[in-house]
């Protein structure tokens, strides 16, 4: 067993993927493929704030080989989110991607778009289907609903979409038989030394029975805990992370007090509109007119002919 520091942290999973050689390794399990080179760019950024949460995001331009082992470029967005975080916040995101004039190489004289693969790394469930990863990729049909096949060839087609990608931390399991999920075994957070706590900033996992790719993975995390500035950003992400969860309760109490306030409200006015029907009617079966009735509750002829 071996302890290694928590990519939970976005400063950890930051320092983790800054590795060349061990983000090869991760996101070449993700993808199913080999990854022969990998560039980080530039627009690589995480932003917190005390009532909000923008992900930890870096931008790849990856060559993989395809299922014909040819070497094919494609960019990877990469996301990591401990916290809940507003959908419209990654489709932002993604249209950057999509408009981003890096994302084109040339071919036959002319621009081609980069095909996309969006992953999603989540600290949280995003849907009912309690599975570690998810994998969406579109699938192309004729009139009939018959499948199509070899359309992802198609620089048009391939321009227009993107394949998805979605780790959910929370089921993540001990004993992963498939090979991706024991490459995120590092992500799992039942290897936590302080069960205590929510978060805890040392894993200790298994690092014996591995092969010598993820050991690259695991040492790289390895050198994480003793890095002091990533250990200090932990400790700073601890506390925004304890504002925000904070503000995120003020939040939703304030949300049920004016619920309930507005409950009692509608409440008061279905008792009043029941009082002021019952006095409509009192008056009106005395022979009083529409305007004299109006005259002494206050009302507008209108509203009493709604009470009626």
């Amino acid at each position: 067993m071996v302890t290694i520091a928590n990519a939970i942290y976005d400063s950890v999973f930051k320092y983790l993927m800054q590795d060349t050689k061990a983000a090869s390794v991760l996101l070449g399990a993700l993808l199913g493929t080999k990854v022969v080179d990998l560039k980080m760019k530039n627009n690589e950024y995480a932003v917190k704030a005390k009532n909000r949460l923008d992900v930890l995001r870096i931008d790849f331009s990856a060559t993989i080989l395809d299922k014909n082992s040819n070497k094919k470029l494609i960019t990877i967005e990469l996301q990591n989110a401990y916290l809940k975080s507003e959908v419209m916040r990654f489709r932002k995101y993604l249209a950057e991607q999509y408009k981003d004039k890096n994302n084109f190489l040339e071919k036959d004289g002319r621009k081609v778009p980069v095909p996309i693969v969006t992953i999603y790394i989540l600290g949280h469930p995003c849907c009912d289907k309690q599975e570690p990863v998810i994998y969406g990729n579109p699938e192309f049909y004729n009139a009939e609903h018959q499948k199509l096949e070899d359309l992802f060839d198609s620089d048009f087609i391939n321009g227009l979409i993107h394949h998805l990608i979605i780790v959910q931390v929370p089921f993540l399991k001990l004993n992963a038989k498939t090979k991706v999920e024991k490459y995120l075994d590092f992500l799992n957070q039942l290897h936590k030394i302080d069960k205590t706590k929510k978060t805890s900033h040392l894993l200790r996992v298994d690092d014996e029975n591995i092969d010598e790719d993820y050991h690259l993975i695991v040492r790289r995390l390895e050198q994480a805990c003793a890095d002091e500035e990533v250990r200090k950003t932990m400790e700073v992400e601890d506390e925004l992370n304890e504002d925000i969860e904070s503000w995120n309760a003020t939040e939703m109490k304030l949300r049920e007090q004016l619920q309930e306030k507005d409950s009692q409200l509608q409440e008061k006015d279905s008792q009043l509109n029941a009082v002021l029907s019952a006095s409509v009617k009192a008056f009106a079966s005395q022979g009083m007119s529409l305007e004299d009735i109006s005259k002494i509750l206050k009302i507008s002829v209108d509203e009493i002919e709604k009470l009626k």
